[in-house]
Parts: C-alpha cells; structure tokens; sequence
C-alpha cells in the first residue's frame, strides 16, 4: 500500500478559496503544491509554477483557486510502489493523488518521494552487507 509513503500533511483548499488565500498559506507552511478538494474529494492541484503562469490575469488575488486547477492524476492507496512506478511512466507526471476506494483524498505522492523510498532501502541494504 502506498500510505507508507504518501504525504498527508498537504496543503488543502476547498475549490472557492481565493488565489489569494492560498498563496498566502503556501508562504506559509513553505509548499509549492495545493490539493484542491471538494468535501473530501480531489479536484485537482494547484501549483505555485500555475500561479506564477497566471500572474497578469485580472483579479487574479481573488479569484477562485478552481480557476487555476490542474486535474488529478489519480492512484488507488491500495496499489503497489511497481504499479506507482508504472504510473509514473505512463501519465509523465511528478505528483500523484492518493485515492482510496471512495475516490477520497489519502495524499499525495511525488517520483522524489518514491526516489527517496528505494534510496532509504539501498542504505540499508549496503549497511547489512558491509557490517563485518
């Protein structure tokens, strides 16, 4: 299951919150990335790369963040970190959202996270075999 490495303690909005109040919560807890969702559901992520494209546009600040939204590429908690992998490859994404059979919010997932996932197992490998 992916829970294992999924991150939880993302920044959420729900899809009326402003640009505004987003950014100002990204500054904040120092996150590039939003889930936006309704109830408990993921409507997509806003990231602060989208932000910045849209600066220019008028009223921006108080627009809502539904506006901005890129749509969620999605994958069940349930799956295997080969099938993340694989998930990976096939979409060309860097963050996945974690769903579980409800299509609820889990969390999300990006290649880094699993990069650091096989890295932390490969220590550990190479601490067992060089231990005299």
């Amino acid at each position: 299951m992916l829970t294992d490495i999924a991150r939880t303690d993302v920044l959420t909005a729900a899809p009326d919150s402003t640009v505004d109040e987003i950014v100002a919560a990204m500054r904040t807890r120092g996150r590039s990335v939003v889930v936006v969702l309704d109830e408990q559901h993921p409507l997509g992520l806003v990231s602060a790369a989208a932000v910045g494209l849209a600066v220019g546009t008028d009223d921006l600040a108080a627009r809502p963040v539904s506006a901005l939204v890129d749509e969620p590429v999605t994958i069940r908690e349930r799956a295997s970190r080969a099938g993340l992998l694989s998930r990976f490859r096939e979409t060309g994404t860097e963050r996945l959202v974690i769903v579980d059979d409800g299509d609820e919010f889990v969390g999300v997932v990006s290649r880094r996270d699993l990069l650091a996932t096989y890295a932390d197992e490969f220590d550990a490998l190479f601490a067992l075999f060089s231990t005299p």
